[in-house]
């Protein structure tokens, strides 16, 4: 089965095709942008990303079997702009889609460059001073959770660092704040800065069976936070007075 890839958790953007097999996915085509940090952004960049990868591999979107995307955290807008297309191609190729942490994906591609036992903690910039931080351990096949993924303050992730034994630090949060961090967490060098598209499909790739339209629609962003909407107005947007437009 021929799956598409993505993630826009962050301001890059990454794309890949993975062919999946009987024991590993191989993958076919990549592509990653690199963050653009003014103008339209991922909306003016989807779907001709894709459609340019595709043809690369020599495929159209019909060809593809199934649809698999970063979930969060991360950019509020980049994570609805990327579900928003990829449940679009699903939906209308009534093809399956999956949906994996973008941390997660990060603790994948990490994890061969670590020692093993070491807790991996995939970092990206949350802005406000904090960090959406994952925890995540080595497993056969893939990485698992260890505890609930958030969004810290620097101090906060030292405190909850504390007394859990070896672990290293990556991702673009991790340069954010690497002066705030030092002494509290080791950097691993080799993380990567963002998630990839290539390890979000690859821990996507079980869940994709048959098409269910149910769990289509029900794909969400793992957004971790409230939004600044959610913050100001926890129960809704005020009534607007008469005379008001």
């Amino acid at each position: 089965m021929l799956v598409a890839a993505l993630d826009t958790s962050t301001l890059a953007l990454s794309c890949a095709l993975l062919e999946s097999g009987p024991e590993r996915a191989s993958v076919l085509a990549t592509r990653s942008e690199p963050p653009i940090r003014s103008g339209p952004g991922h909306s003016a960049r989807l779907p001709g990303a894709l459609v340019e990868l595709l043809e690369m591999a020599g495929k159209n979107v019909r060809d593809v079997g199934g649809w698999a995307v970063g979930i969060g955290p991360g950019s509020f807008t980049g994570l609805r702009i990327g579900l928003a297309t990829w449940k679009g191609f699903a939906y209308a190729n009534r093809r399956p889609i999956s949906g994996a942490s973008s941390l997660a994906a990060m603790a994948l591609e990490a994890a061969g460059g670590a020692p093993e036992g070491t807790l991996l903690v995939p970092l990206l910039d949350a802005r406000k001073g904090e960090v959406y931080a994952g925890f995540y351990r080595a497993s056969p096949g893939g990485v698992r959770s260890v505890a609930p993924e958030a969004a810290l303050t620097p101090g906060d992730l030292a405190t909850r660092l504390a007394g859990a034994g070896p672990a290293v630090g990556f991702g673009e949060g991790f340069a954010a704040f690497r002066a705030e961090l030092a002494g509290a967490l080791p950097e691993l060098a080799s993380g990567p800065a963002s998630p990839s598209a290539e390890a979000v499909g690859r821990l996507a790739l079980p869940a994709l069976g048959a098409y269910d339209e149910q769990a289509l629609f029900a794909l969400e962003p793992h957004y971790v936070r409230l939004s600044e909407a959610e913050v100001r107005f926890p129960n809704g947007l005020p009534a607007r007075r008469p005379g008001e437009g």
